[in-house]
């Protein structure tokens, strides 16, 4: 039985792949989330913005951040510290006629050492309302699929692409028929490379790394096929008992 309270949140948690797109930030990849189309789901479940949904910003400052120097050694010269706009909203919406709500922040670089030297950004109040509405629907579950870290599992994203193609396609039919040959494709070329494998290590390297594509995309027959065959084929590889007569030697 569906819990009622994760109605909306299954509803909106699946993101589609076309709006997203690799980042990096502060030296760390991320998946970025395109604000307008979670605004766009937004508005599917809850109404238009300010009928449905809306945000009132509550706050709004800069905050100082690290102190920024130039030079080195002697040459050292402080520019002053580094400032991050933030904006603090209160966020509500409506499901089944009540009203909800609850505060959320938004960041974003102002004020910043960059390799050109020292950077402003004039969009940052922008930014930050942005990040605020983003992570406030985050909260209900929007695109959780990418806050729950699910797009760092590039079979995740294969598998949504896959569905995808097929909601696109103008011949449904003929691109599921084509998914699954692809699959059943890939499990016979699985079989194989276990059956040809030379090592008993390069047997568990096929059949884990097979495995882990299968369970991402809870394709449990494949994954009992590929297990049974990985089985049988460990005898290969397995010493011999010993017989009576080498025993008694």
């Amino acid at each position: 039985m569906t819990n009622p309270n994760m109605k909306i949140w299954d509803q909106v948690s699946t993101t589609e792949t076309k709006y997203t797109k690799a980042a990096k930030v502060d030296g760390q990849n991320i998946t970025s989330l395109n604000g307008t189309a979670m605004i766009m789901k937004a508005t599917e479940v809850f109404g238009p913005a300010g009928f449905g949904f809306g945000w009132t910003v509550l706050e709004e400052r800069y905050d100082p951040g690290a102190e920024i120097f130039s030079g080195e050694g002697d040459k050292r010269l402080s520019l002053g510290h580094a400032l991050n706009h933030t904006v603090k909203i209160l966020f509500w919406a409506e499901i089944d006629g009540k009203r909800g709500q609850f505060e959320q922040y938004g960041c974003t670089k102002y004020l910043y050492k960059s390799t050109y030297g020292t950077s402003t950004d004039p969009e940052a109040p922008k930014k930050s309302l942005t990040d605020a509405i983003k992570k406030s629907l985050s909260m209900l579950g929007f695109s959780a699929d990418v806050f729950l870290g699910l797009f760092d599992d590039a079979e995740y994203v294969s598998q949504l692409k896959d569905g995808e193609r097929v909601e696109s396609a103008e011949d449904k039919i003929a691109e599921e028929e084509r998914q699954k040959q692809e699959r059943l494709d890939f499990i016979k070329s699985v079989i194989e490379s276990l059956q040809t494998a030379r090592t008993k290590n390069e047997l568990k390297a096929f059949h884990d790394v097979a495995v882990r594509r299968l369970a991402a995309r809870k394709d449990t027959t494949a994954v009992t096929r590929i297990t049974r065959e990985y089985t049988e084929q460990q005898a290969r590889f397995e010493e011999p008992a010993p017989t009576n007569q080498e025993q008694a030697q």
